[in-house]
């Protein structure tokens, strides 16, 4: 019963988020911090110099799961360049992300954060999942992305090398 409140209420909120999300003008993203599922908290300063795919998804979410193994290769594509992809599971508990990671098929190198309590919804402005935001090496929003993608396509692949070029 809890899980089902949680996924109406985290519904709920997809629907109904506030519209003040992030801007290019209001990058919020050195100032996040979350927990990773071994529950030591990941500061995103950490990723400052670096490109950033910031991606929130849930293990409810179709959508979202089919994503994954497209990032993890997009991930692999620019391994060892100044490219960092960090996926925050929204609203949901340390052992179903867990769980979710053991049964998925493919094994996913980049960081997996969570937000238990669903905080981005207000914080960021979340419309729904997956949503994603690319991030240059300062730190400023470049595109706001809604929905799933293939990430290792073309048209993906060329957006993170633009953001890339120096």
């Amino acid at each position: 019963m809890k899980n089902k409140l949680l996924t109406l209420w985290l519904a709920f909120a997809v629907i109904f988020t506030a519209s003040n999300g992030v801007s290019a003008s209001n990058s919020v993203l050195y100032k996040l911090s979350f927990p990773n599922v071994e529950k030591q908290e990941v500061s995103l300063s950490e990723y400052k110099g670096k490109v950033v795919l910031l991606n929130f998804w849930a293990t409810w979410c179709p959508p979202c799961v089919k994503e994954m193994p497209s990032m993890e290769r997009l991930h692999q594509k620019f391994a060892g360049q100044d490219f960092e992809i960090v996926a925050i599971s929204a609203g949901e508990t340390q052992a179903a992300v867990e769980s979710f990671m053991m049964e998925l098929d493919t094994e996913l190198t980049f960081p997996i954060l969570l937000d238990e309590k669903g905080r981005t919804f207000n914080e960021l402005g979340i419309r729904g999942l997956p949503m994603s935001f690319l991030f240059d090496r300062n730190g400023k929003l470049v595109r706001t992305i809604s929905g799933s993608r293939e990430w290792d396509e073309q048209r993906e692949v060329k957006l993170i090398e633009s953001v890339l070029k120096p």
